[in-house]
């Protein structure tokens, strides 16, 4: 019992982490997409201290809250389709060509993202966006995502060493 108290006050308490943070997305900006990044990170604590049920558990409940209270629906939308990839790293590192698997996953669900929010919800801020762009920006655009998609991979996996090797002997969770 003591161990399922301690795992879920951590996965609260980082919730609201992970809900503040989305809360900024909406205040900056340049933070609609850097902010769900940023949310899906707390998840690695939650992951490494708590196991793959309160991950799951911590990651359907931030994502359901950011639908309903984060001021950007493309932040909360954006959440809910890359929030829990600090988990799924795990499974595609032990993968043949993991890097080919990654890339394969994040373009096909930046499409059904951003498909999503254009035509099922009718974000029209997010339509605007993309009829300014041209074809040429938008294939740009692509690129650059694919390539801090890449970053934010290995950022991952330094912040699993930092977190394991520098902070988790601090905590004595």
């Amino acid at each position: 019992m003591k161990r399922s108290t301690k795992a879920m006050a951590l996965s609260a308490v980082l919730a609201a982490l992970a809900l503040a943070l989305m809360f900024l997305g909406g205040a900056l900006p340049f933070a609609s997409i850097a902010c769900p990044v940023l949310a899906s990170l707390v998840l690695i604590p939650v992951y490494a201290e708590c196991g793959r049920k309160w991950s799951l558990l911590w990651y359907a409940a931030v994502g359901i809250l950011a639908l309903f209270i984060a001021p950007l629906k493309e932040s909360a939308i954006l959440f809910c389709f890359f929030g829990y990839y600090p988990m799924l790293r795990k499974y595609l590192n032990r993968l043949p060509l993991r890097l080919v698997w990654k890339m394969l996953y994040f373009n096909i669900v930046v499409a059904l993202a951003y498909g999503l929010m254009i035509h099922v919800f009718k974000l029209q801020e997010v339509a605007a966006d993309f009829a300014d762009a041209g074809k040429w920006m938008l294939a740009v655009m692509l690129v650059l995502a694919n390539v801090s998609f890449v970053v934010y991979d290995e950022l991952i996996g330094r912040l699993n060493i930092v977190y394991h090797a520098r902070l988790r002997p601090k905590l004595k969770l």
